[in-house]
């Protein structure tokens, strides 16, 4: 008998073991698909929201945490009811509240945040019909990084296509739309470049492109600095930096 209780515990620890990790695996997966039907929910809510109503700064009053999914750091978010006033452009300034899922967890929105802005989408014949936007601080590079992935997708096909053309840096400014990834752990930036271009029949022109920097390489595309470009045969405006001259 003793024998037989001893061989039944050797199993019932693996096995408990075992059903612990598949409920945790359980958890997680029914976790995840909430979240995506939560996501899918809000996202048609939003588009909806969009087409009938209008974007407007606010300013917070107050920020309440409630729930905060996760733990998958790739998607937490955290539900916040915002006392706020809404500052729409060429109409009168109102106080509203409502709750809504923001990306990122809990921590990060405590009472001392009043007076932050942020932007909100709303209802104009029904204020309480109201949805998050961004925070003003993400508001540059969320408009601006769609247009700057646009622009990328046609450079590539200059950089195939075009021809090569030797340039002098101009001008240069931080168009400050990286995400926060390529910002603080990749050390990137997108710079705005005013260029002079000079073609192989010795025509110059001034032209403007964007291109995503590693930071470490920045100073060889200072003022001054001379790079190599291609550029578009059919619309010499239209140019794609290659690479430093150096």
């Amino acid at each position: 008998m003793d024998l037989l209780l001893s061989l039944a515990g050797c199993f019932a620890l693996p096995v408990v073991g075992v059903g612990i990790v598949l409920l945790a695996i359980w958890i997680f997966r029914l976790n995840k698909a909430d979240k995506n039907k939560r996501a899918r929910k809000r996202f048609e809510q939003l588009s909806a929201l969009r087409k009938k109503g209008v974007t407007a700064p606010a300013i917070v009053l107050s920020a309440k945490n409630g729930f905060s999914s996760g733990p998958d750091s790739g998607s937490q978010e955290t539900s916040i009811t915002f006392q706020l006033e809404v500052q729409p452009e060429g109409r009168a300034a109102f106080q509203a509240t409502f709750q809504d899922w923001v990306p990122g967890r809990g921590y990060r929105y405590r009472a001392d945040d009043a007076g932050r802005k942020i932007w909100v989408t709303y209802d104009l014949n029904d204020t309480s019909q109201m949805m998050f936007e961004y925070y003003d601080e993400d508001r540059k590079h969320l408009l601006g990084r769609a247009d700057f992935d646009k622009l990328q997708k046609r450079y590539d096909v200059i950089r195939k296509t075009g021809e090569e053309g030797l340039a002098v840096i101009l001008e240069t400014e931080d168009l400050e739309i990286t995400n926060v990834i390529e910002r603080d752990h990749l050390k990137q930036t997108i710079m705005r470049m005013k260029l002079e271009v000079t073609v192989k029949d010795g025509q110059i022109f001034p032209v403007e492109t964007q291109a995503l920097f590693a930071n470490a390489s920045l100073h060889k595309y200072a003022v001054g600095k001379k790079v190599y470009v291609k550029i578009d045969p059919q619309d010499r405006t239209q140019v794609a930096l290659d690479r430093s001259a150096e």
